[in-house]
C-alpha cells in the first residue's frame, strides 16, 4: 500500500552530484557536543536501548524519507530542519526498486554521488541514518517501472541481459546461486563505500521482507563480516510480523490496514501488542515505519494518532517513536514531510527524550501494574527501579474526546525513596500537574486530558 502512494505522491527529479554539504564545513550549525564522533552505535548493557562507544546514550527520534529523490539544497535544507526539530534519526532508503542499481553489479554514479551527499549533510546536523539497501516489493507487479513486470527491475532476465533469474522467488533464499551471489555484491558495494562514516549507525537489510530464514541468517552474518566494525544490524520486518529476535534489534510497525479501519486508538492497541511481544525476545525493539490513511482520516484523527505513536511506543518500553509516513493535506505540505505543527511536537517530544538516561533505564513493561478506574481509558507503562514512563490514551468509545480525568492504583514494587509524578502536556511539553509519591502501592488522580496524556515518574 505504502508503494503505490510513492508513485501516485512522488515525482522523480533529476539529481546533481555532490554539492557544499559534502565539502562545506564552516557552517555554524554542527553537530551538538561532537555527537557524530561518539563512535559505533551499541546495543546497551541492558539489552534495553542503545549506546556509542564513548557512552552515550540514543534512541532514535524521526521519520522515514526517500531523500534520494531531492536535490541537493533541499536535503540540506531538510537535514537542518529537522535537526532545530530534535530529529535525530532518518531511515532512508537507497532507491525504490533495484535502483541505484542500472545493471547487476554496475551503479549510478549520479544517484550514489546524491546518496554520500545525503549522509554528509547527516554529518553535517547531528542526523543519524538507518540505510536500507533493499525494497522487497520491487519483486511484485508494481505500478511504474520499478516492480518485477517493470523495464527498471534489473535482475529479472526479462528486462536485462544481465539479470540473474526469470522467477522472482530465487531473491528471496540462497538456493539459487546467480541470485544469491549478485545480492550479496550488491550489499558488499554499499557497506565498502559507507562503512567508516560516523553518520551511518545501521543496516537495514531489507524493506517489507519476503525472505527465507536462510537467506536471513547468512546476509546477517555476510553483513556482520563485511561491515567489520559490528555495526547494528536490523529489518523492516511486514506489519504484524514478530522480529522474534533474528537480528541486533527488532522492529514492529502498523498501518491503517493492519488492523483495518483506520481508528488511532486501535492502531496504538495493537502497536503497542507488537512492542511488547517483540520485547519478549530480549534486545532492543524500535519502532519501523508506519502511518494512518491521510486521505480518509479527519484531521483530530490524524492528529490523535501522530500523538499517540509519538509519546506512547517510549511507554510500552520501544528505543523511540514510530517513524510515521507523513502524507499530504494541503498543496503546502509535501509527502512525506513533516508539516510545522507535526514538527513541533516532535521537537518537544525530543526535548524530554533528553531528560531520561536510557543507559540506566532497565526498563520493563508493566501495564499490568497500573489500574485505571475510567474503563475508557487504557495505561500503557515501563519502568526500572527508580523510574516509570507512563501512558494514558483516551478510547472513547463515542469518539467524543471531552475531558476526562482518572484515578490510578499503581502496584509497582519501586525501590524506597521519595518520587516526584509529572503529567505532561504533549502538544505544549507543559508539566500540568506535579505530586509526590513517598510509598509504593499508591493511588493517584491525573489532571484532566482530552485524547493523550504522558506520565513521568522518578525518583528524586
Amino acid at each position: 500500500m505504502i508503494m503505490k502512494a510513492i508513485i501516485h505522491c512522488l515525482v522523480f527529479i533529476s539529481l546533481v552530484t555532490i554539492s557544499s554539504c559534502s565539502h562545506d564545513k564552516s557552517s555554524t550549525q554542527q553537530p551538538i557536543d561532537g555527537r557524530l564522533s561518539r563512535g559505533i552505535l551499541r546495543v546497551d548493557d541492558n539489552n534495553r536501548y542503545f549506546i556509542f562507544d564513548d557512552g552515550t546514550p540514543y534512541i532514535p527520534i524521526g521519520l522515514n524519507k526517500f531523500l534520494f529523490l531531492e536535490n541537493d539544497a533541499t536535503i540540506d535544507s531538510l537535514m537542518h530542519l529537522w535537526s532545530d526539530h530534535g530529529i535525530n534519526y532518518v531511515r532512508c532508503w537507497v532507491g525504490i526498486g533495484a535502483d541505484p542499481e542500472i545493471e547487476v553489479g554496475r551503479f549510478d554514479e549520479k544517484q550514489m554521488h546524491t546518496l554520500d551527499h545525503i549522509i554528509r549533510c547527516g554529518e553535517k546536523y547531528g542526523v543519524y541514518l538507518n540505510i536500507c539497501f533493499w525494497n522487497e516489493n520491487c519483486l511484485r507487479s508494481q505500478d511504474g517501472e520499478w516492480g518485477w513486470n517493470g523495464s527498471e527491475q534489473i535482475y529479472n532476465k526479462a528486462h536485462s541481459d544481465l539479470g540473474t533469474t526469470t522467477d522472482p522467488d530465487d531473491l528471496k533464499d540462497i538456493r539459487h546461486e546467480p541470485s544469491w551471489n549478485a545480492m550479496k555484491n550488491r550489499y558488499a558495494y554499499y557497506l565498502d563505500r559507507w562503512k567508516n562514516e560516523p553518520a551511518i549507525i545501521m543496516w537495514d537489510l531489507v524493506n517489507d521482507c519476503k525472505k527465507t530464514e536462510s537467506w536471513k541468517s547468512n546476509m546477517y552474518q555476510f553483513v556482520k563480516e563485511r561491515d567489520g566494525l559490528d555495526h547494528i544490524v536490523t529489518f523492516q520486518y511486514n506489519t504484524g510480523v514478530d522480529p522474534k529476535g533474528e537480528m541486533d534489534c527488532g522492529s514492529v510497525r502498523v498501518y491503517d490496514y493492519n488492523p483495518e479501519g483506520n481508528d488511532p486508538e486501535e492502531m496504538m492497541i495493537s502497536l503497542a501488542e507488537r512492542i511488547k511481544q517483540a520485547l519478549t525476545h530480549g534486545k532492543p525493539v524500535y519502532c519501523g515505519e508506519g502511518r494512518m490513511n491521510y486521505e480518509q482520516g479527519s484531521d483530530y484523527e490524524l492528529e490523535r494518532g501522530f500523538l499517540h505513536f509519538l509519546w506512547g511506543p517510549i511507554a510500552v518500553g520501544a528505543a523511540g517513536n514510530l517513524h510515521s509516513w507523513i502524507s499530504i493535506r494541503s498543496s503546502k505540505e509535501k509527502w512525506p514531510d513533516p508539516n510545522e505543527k507535526e514538527l513541533d511536537w516532535i521537537k518537544i517530544y525530543s526535548d524530554f527524550c533528553k531528560r531520561v538516561d536510557w543507559s540506566r533505564f532497565n526498563s520493563k513493561n508493566v501495564d499490568d501494574e497500573v489500574e485505571v478506574g475510567n474503563p475508557n481509558i487504557k495505561a500503557f507503562a515501563c519502568r526500572g527501579d527508580d523510574m516509570m514512563l507512563l501512558y494514558l490514551m483516551n478510547d472513547d468509545p463515542n469518539q467524543a474526546f471531552e475531558l476526562t480525568s482518572t484515578q490510578l492504583n499503581i502496584t509497582s514494587g519501586f525501590e524506597k525513596g521519595q518520587y516526584e509524578v509529572e503529567w505532561i502536556d504533549m502538544r505544549t511539553g507543559k508539566d500540568i500537574k506535579h505530586g509526590r509519591i513517598s510509598d509504593f502501592p499508591v493511588t493517584i488522580e491525573t489532571p484532566e486530558f482530552k485524547d493523550g496524556l504522558f506520565g513521568y515518574i522518578r525518583k528524586n
